[in-house]
């Protein structure tokens, strides 16, 4: 890894972006129209997998789909520009949607287990302006129906003319140290083992660091101190930045808010280690593409 390269996954996509500020009709219209521009099919934010790869077309397959199927720009790399083009409204399942012949529509949580960092952040950010697409169709200010432009990565209401970006969530990830051991939780979302670092939404008005101390006291009654910020990771699956910080604390008492978590633990640095070298223990550690896995395996590996 490169001094100063993002750790995690889906960052530090390899193409290029264009300039959303910029009127990009003309470049996009010229891209589409070029034989050797490169399509991404995704179903319902899931990409289409050939090989352990994602399985781009030539652009000109984009008139085997619905007309009115989203797409947008991902960014261009050595005079080749790449797209990608959701096909949620061609078939009701993934198995018969268009070209699944040449490959298989992969959840994106199992194809990150075999994408290739570079792959995985040009998928995910695809997701991301598709996700975005979806729940911001209409202006947040007037409320009329907007108009996506610069390769489907910006909208523009034509009532009040106010332009809108992709939605960026914040949020603050933490992982807590005491003693040669790390606080660990469970959403009830999870099954039983599958342990995480504890996050929380960035609210109005407050820092990330002033979150991560309100979320873990609010999760776990844990008060904590020497908030350390260490990376960041985009996470397609919230559209959010997740930003991941290491903290400690002198009380390792834990007061549950079980609303909100399932279960939460001190887990000892040798069966955290034990865990990330493969060995059986009663719990296991978040997957390799998550920040979480990061701010453990930084922790556990010093």
């Amino acid at each position: 890894m490169k001094p100063g390269e993002n750790p995690n996954w889906f960052a530090n996509n390899p193409l290029s972006r264009i300039n959303i500020e910029k009127d990009q009709r003309a470049f996009v219209k010229a891209r589409l129209d070029d034989p050797g521009s490169l399509l991404l099919p995704l179903w319902r934010g899931d990409p289409l997998m050939a090989d352990g790869k994602p399985a781009f077309l030539s652009a000109a397959a984009r008139s085997e789909f619905p007309k009115n199927s989203p797409i947008v720009l991902i960014g261009h790399q050595e005079g080749r520009a790449y797209f990608a083009i959701d096909v949620s409204s061609a078939a009701r399942e993934a198995q018969s949607a268009p070209f699944a012949e040449i490959g298989e529509y992969t959840p994106l949580r199992m194809a990150a287990g075999v994408l290739t960092r570079g792959d995985l952040s040009i998928v995910g950010q695809a997701r991301w302006y598709f996700e975005w697409r979806r729940t911001h169709r209409f202006c947040g200010r007037c409320g009329g129906e907007t108009e996506f432009d610069a390769g489907g990565v910006k909208s523009r209401c034509p009532q009040c003319e106010t332009d809108h970006f992709p939605r960026i969530n914040p949020v603050a990830i933490v992982l807590v140290l005491n003693s040669g051991a790390c606080l660990l939780g469970r959403g009830h979302q999870f099954p039983p083992g599958f342990v995480s670092a504890l996050a929380g939404f960035v609210e109005a008005g407050e820092t990330p660091e002033e979150c991560a101390r309100r979320e873990i006291y609010e999760e776990a009654g844990v008060t904590i101190d020497d908030v350390r910020y260490l990376f960041s990771q985009p996470w397609p699956f919230t559209c959010s930045l997740m930003m991941g910080f290491h903290a400690t604390t002198e009380n390792r008492e834990i007061n549950l808010d079980t609303e909100e978590l399932a279960e939460a633990s001190w887990y000892d640095k040798k069966d955290v280690q034990a865990v990330l070298n493969g060995e059986e223990r009663d719990f296991r550690a978040p997957p390799k593409f998550t920040i979480a896995r990061q701010l453990i395996e930084r922790w556990a590996r010093s």
